[in-house]
Formats: structure tokens, C-alpha cells, sequence
């Protein structure tokens, strides 16, 4: 039986902007995720085994510790802030075009 309409040209897997879209998501989050879980579980091994180093004062009652704690803080935020930017000049277009595929106009808008 032969289907019509916009379900019948293209499963989601068999469209190359799609496949595009998420080969380009992986080549951006895979090394975002990488250095966010290599902070994290490094601040949290470290906490568990270098207890003495996690203790030196940097100044005043200011440990490393904190410091490597904040510093995860400001990795996280500037990893959100590149993925915002990196959606919205990269991946949104992508989208848009895909969407224009699975639609049957080419991707144009």
C-alpha cells in the first residue's frame, strides 16, 4: 500500500538535512560535554582524594576548592553562552532547512 501526503516521501532518518543537523549537533556537544564532565568529576575526585590540596588557602579563608568549584560555575555558563550561539547562527538554520525538506519545498522560506 503506497501512502501520500507528507509522511509518505521521507522517514525523519532518511533526510540528509537531518542528518546533517545532527552530525554538526555532535561535532559541537560531544567536546562541550567532555570538558564540562572532566571539570565536574575532576573538582569531585579531587574533594574525594586530595583533600589536603583541595584545603590550601588561595587568600584569606579562600580554599582551592572553592575556587575549582566557581571556576565550574563559570565553565558551565560560558559553555551555555557558546551553545546559544552556536544554536541560533548554526543550528537554527539547519533546522529551518530540514524542515523545508520534510515539508517538500526544498528547504526554501
Amino acid at each position: 500500500m503506497k501512502r501520500s501526503g507528507p509522511m509518505a516521501s521521507h522517514r525523519a532518518s532518511d533526510n540528509v538535512a537531518i542528518a546533517n543537523l545532527i552530525a554538526a549537533k555532535v561535532r559541537v556537544l560531544a567536546p562541550m560535554i567532555v570538558i564540562y564532565m572532566v571539570g565536574y568529576i575532576g573538582v569531585t575526585v579531587l574533594a574525594g582524594f586530595a583533600r589536603d590540596f583541595m584545603a590550601l588557602k588561595v587568600a584569606g579563608s579562600l580554599n582551592v576548592g572553592f575556587v575549582l568549584i566557581a571556576l565550574n560555575y563559570v565553565v558551565s555558563w560560558v559553555l551555555a553562552l557558546v551553545y546559544v550561539r552556536v544554536a541560533n547562527t548554526i543550528f537554527d538554520p539547519m533546522v529551518e532547512q530540514a524542515v523545508g525538506v520534510a515539508k517538500g519545498d526544498g528547504g526554501r522560506r
